[in-house]
């Protein structure tokens, strides 16, 4: 038989062809071999794409996944998020198809139309958008759960509140008319006036970003304000001819008793607006001009924020992260009401979360849903405290424990106990500082000989008002700006500075969005005397410094330098410190 003088050799592998995702997030160290097998799996049964598939199960976040399909299509990934929607973009793509490819518009040059994809693979999504557009379009890559944010403010109606209120007036001044002819006594506004007109305050409040909307009656009218970057702000006075069925909505929205009026109610509710469903919790108070209702905003996207995001310092940032890769030992945060620290431990567990980690959380109350993490709500009516369920939270098998307030002695024995066994628990507490709360922890009851062997690290921090990028302007005399205050300028800095003039965007305040200005306390050796000594808060200010600590006024000024705020906004944060 004849042979072939020299057989084949089998092709090389294509070195240009790129990997599989889910092995270039093994290579990355994003995903372990173990994970990817599960999210396999789970494909298989459910079906979808691989990086939709790891984002659900909470494996890894979606942005990552969508900075990694960039690199695969050499396509740029951008943050969509910071863009403000351009409302003129809207008529060259049907809300419709923009959704169902999870495309948004960025914008145009010439005759080239920048769109960000969800799935720069979808070569069907791009023919389709040249089709309808007559342009060439220019792809990058973009989140899908930051597109979906994108398009529901880009196709949000337009602010038709005044409308709204106007139509409900005139329809109940007629249907007023119309009893009052047939002898009937006649409720104000129609339900469906009423019901819409609540939905256009609160979804235009929560894309102006506000954390709490305030419904305060007043004497002669219904003051609507909102919290936005931590400052309370005006917005519309609704006629108090209309407050008992605005207010009544809210409390059936809560499902709360809608007759009882003399006494404080609490609730939970929610809104949809355009594909997201944001979580509110509803709080009424009787006053002497009516029902006070205030409803907190619980956005999810706020669990998008990974470590890296929060905006530590370099040096901060490492020194954290080396201390909540602790394998025991006792973490807190510490801060008033609104400073952050809930969404910075929740930034912390996403870090540590992984599947061969168990970890497990006491809140009160349960906010945010964590995917593979074991939270329980406290519930001080039925017995279920904070220091009951640390102590069947123990035999639980727990690595890691989230303590969401430490306020009592016997939570902080527990606390510290749990530590000296070999967890690692993280906690909340109410100080000014980092420093304060070793004598917060010694007034409590704690024996100070047991606090050197367990803590391990306190991080104390604020929130600051971030410059508006839109009229963002450069100081004339930064100098003079330090002197007004009464602060001498730093000379270690070129002396830089920036303020905000007022836009349409910050609602004319020189703002939009926050910055955290921190400060961390690392413990070691050093403190043992110290602390057993019942030491001052200088002492251990004065110990850290010795190892590069910074307050966090000096933390924020160097965010001033940096150009991310300003010095009178950091002193009106830190004012207390």
């Amino acid at each position: 038989m004849h042979q072939p003088a020299n057989p084949p050799e089998s092709a090389p592998e294509d070195a240009s062809k790129p990997q599989p995702l889910g092995q270039r997030l093994i290579e990355a160290g994003v995903l372990t071999k173990r994970q990817l097998d599960l999210a396999l799996r789970h494909q298989k049964r459910e079906g979808g794409r691989l990086g939709e598939v790891l984002a659900e199960l909470g494996i890894v976040r979606s942005n990552v996944i969508s900075s990694y399909l960039a690199e695969e299509t050499s396509t740029d990934f951008v943050e969509v998020r910071q863009f403000k929607p351009n409302k003129e973009l809207r008529r060259l793509i049907p809300q419709p198809i923009a959704r169902r490819y999870s495309a948004l518009p960025l914008n145009v040059q010439e005759d080239v139309l920048t769109v960000a994809l969800g799935d720069p693979f979808n070569v069907v999504a791009t023919d389709m958008l040249e089709q309808i557009t007559g342009m060439t379009i220019k792809v990058v890559t973009a989140s899908k759960d930051d597109i979906t944010l994108c398009l529901d403010r880009l196709y949000a109606e337009g602010d038709q509140i005044e409308e709204s209120i106007d139509t409900i007036m005139e329809e109940s001044a007629e249907k007023a008319r119309s009893a009052a002819e047939a002898g009937k006594e006649q409720a104000v506004g129609g339900d469906e006036g009423i019901v819409e007109l609540v939905h256009q305050l609160l979804s235009r409040a929560i894309e102006d970003g506000a954390s709490d909307i305030h419904f305060n009656p007043e004497e002669k009218a219904l003051a609507l304000r909102v919290r936005i970057d931590g400052i309370l702000q005006q917005d519309v006075m609704l006629p108090k001819k209309i407050q008992p069925p605005v207010i009544a909505r809210l409390k059936i929205m809560a499902e709360l008793n809608v007759a009882e009026t003399r006494i404080p109610q609490d609730g939970r509710s929610g809104i949809r607006i355009g594909q997201r469903e944001i979580s509110l919790r509803v709080s009424t108070l009787p006053t002497v001009w009516g029902e006070n209702v205030v409803l907190r905003v619980l956005d999810p996207s706020a669990l998008d924020l990974g470590l890296k995001d929060m905006g530590f310092r370099p040096q901060l940032y490492e020194q954290l992260v080396e201390v909540i890769y602790k394998p025991n030992g006792v973490v807190l945060v510490t801060g008033p009401t609104g400073s952050g620290k809930s969404t910075t431990l929740y930034a912390i567990l996403g870090e540590l979360n992984k599947p061969e980690v168990s970890i497990f959380t006491l809140e009160d109350p349960v906010e945010y849903r964590l995917s593979m993490i074991r939270q329980t709500q406290i519930n001080s009516k039925v017995g279920m405290t904070f220091n009951t369920g640390l102590r069947a939270l123990l035999r639980q098998d727990p690595e890691i424990i989230l303590v969401g307030e430490t306020r009592d002695q016997e939570t902080a024995e527990l606390m510290i106990r749990a530590a000296l066994t070999g967890h690692l628990v993280f906690t909340t507490l109410h100080t000014n500082d980092s420093a304060g709360c070793i004598p917060r922890l010694i007034d409590m009851g704690v024996e100070p000989y047991l606090l050197p062997s367990c803590l391990q690290g306190a991080l104390a921090q604020r929130l600051a008002r971030r410059i508006c990028k839109n009229c963002k302007e450069e100081e004339r005399d930064p100098e003079q700006v330090f002197r007004a205050l009464g602060l001498e300028p730093p000379s270690d800095k070129p002396l830089k500075l920036f303020y905000g003039k007022g836009c349409d965007r910050c609602r004319g305040t020189g703002y939009k969005g926050r910055v955290g200005i921190h400060e961390l306390m690392v413990f070691d050796e050093r403190f043992y005397e110290p602390i057993c000594n019942r030491a001052e808060s200088s002492t251990y200010v004065e110990l850290a410094r010795e190892r590069g600590f910074l307050t966090m006024f000096e933390d924020g000024i160097i965010k001033v330098l940096d150009g991310h705020t300003t010095v009178k906004e950091v002193l009106r944060v830190t004012r207390d410190h």
